[in-house]
């Protein structure tokens, strides 16, 4: 977790969170927040500032929310840095922090602030971009060899054994996602399954949709759904499924029409 005292003298009396998006193929999103934060920093002394991401980060706001509580702020603003903030996504976001208030009990104010959108300073910022653009922009070449020839590793499937689809959309990320597939990641590395004939070929995703049962994940050719994931669970299936060529029945669910929950009751295992 990124986190950063503003330098000064006196208490830290306020936390901000500024929410980003994450990205499925690189971390340039990352570092872009990164220096936003930096830069506020740099202008609201004091004041505790720390990035989150909404989905494809191991930053998500349920962890930018404990550094706050760690820090004993007395309050805590939201600020959905990217555009457009659709109407479900600020609502999950504040579910997620309503979530994270009943579970820690913790007794600083959190208020969300407005979308960048409505806000004059946005347009302000837009027009001096434009103005930069057509009086000093770099006119576009139609060719540029040296960014536009593509990988021709693009051009290959690669032989593996299994192939992991490891949802990291904003809901599963909020559950723990991030950090998850990171160590997910790891293991396969360690265990020697990201190359060679038993090749696991792990991709992050976007959202798989039974948010409810996340952290989600997918392995084929079996199709096997894998929900409620933690360390333990990655674990065992590295061990049983990747390994041992056995679907790990206390993790794995299948498509049923009626609702199913992590605690088991409706739990059909695959």
């Amino acid at each position: 977790m990124n986190q950063h005292l503003a330098s000064g003298s006196g208490a830290i009396l306020a936390g901000v969170v500024l929410v980003g998006r994450g990205s499925l193929y690189s971390g340039q999103p990352e570092e872009e927040l990164a220096a936003l934060a930096t830069s506020l920093r740099s202008v609201r002394l004091n004041t505790l500032v720390v990035e989150a991401l909404l989905e494809q980060g191991e930053n998500s706001l349920t962890l930018a929310l404990d550094t706050c509580a760690g820090a004993d702020v007395l309050s805590v603003a939201v600020i959905p840095v990217f555009m457009p903030v659709e109407a479900a996504t600020r609502n999950w976001l504040q579910f997620v922090a309503r979530r994270w208030l009943r579970r820690s009990g913790s007794p600083f104010q959190l208020t969300f602030a407005e979308s960048l959108a409505g806000h004059p300073a946005t347009t302000e910022a837009v027009n001096d971009l434009v103005t930069r653009a057509l009086d000093s922009g770099k006119p576009l070449s139609p060719q540029n060899p040296a960014v536009d020839q593509t990988d021709p590793d693009w051009s290959v499937i690669p032989p593996h054994s299994y192939h992991v689809l490891f949802c990291q959309g904003p809901r599963c990320t909020a559950a723990g996602a991030g950090e998850l597939g990171a160590y997910l990641r790891k293991r396969l590395e360690d265990e020697g399954l990201e190359q060679g004939p038993d090749h696991v070929l792990a991709a992050r995703t976007g959202c798989l949709y039974p948010c409810n049962l996340g952290p989600v994940m997918v392995v084929y050719p079996e199709g096997t759904w894998y929900c409620g994931l933690d360390e333990e669970a990655v674990e065992r299936i590295i061990q049983e499924h990747f390994i041992g060529g056995e679907t790990v029945d206390g993790y794995a669910y299948r498509p049923a029409s009626e609702r199913q929950t992590l605690s088991g009751a409706t739990h059909p295992q695959a």
